[in-house]
């Protein structure tokens, strides 16, 4: 394993120890005891993927609104909104990283 291997080991240690990723984890077990909570949740996520990756224009404004009342509708359970803000912590820690990195090593990532 070469330095870079072994540093980028050491800072996904770093972050499973971080409280983020450990919300994350509790959040996720508390959402696992409902399985069609989770499935339903797991297929909205994958619908905005696909609008996002498929759809433009005037298709996507229609989906858009669709998925955005979905979304609210699966935010009112309180497991689902839990699992959903302790994914966006982390996420939000994880691109801190990543924006961090870029900027160190001189990488120019407008809007980044």
């Amino acid at each position: 394993m070469n330095e870079i291997d072994q540093s980028t080991a050491k800072l996904i240690e770093s972050i499973k120890r971080g409280e983020a990723y450990q919300h994350y984890v509790e959040c996720e077990k508390a959402l696992r005891v409902y399985p069609e909570l989770e499935k339903q949740l797991d297929e909205l996520r994958r619908d905005t993927v696909t609008m996002y990756s498929t759809m433009s224009g005037d298709e996507l404004l229609a989906h858009c609104d669709e998925l955005s009342r979905r979304h609210q509708e699966m935010q009112k359970i309180p497991e689902v909104n839990a699992y959903i803000e302790a994914e966006a912590e982390l996420c939000h820690e994880v691109r801190r990283v990543y924006r961090t990195l870029i900027e160190a090593i001189g990488i120019r990532m407008p809007g980044v």
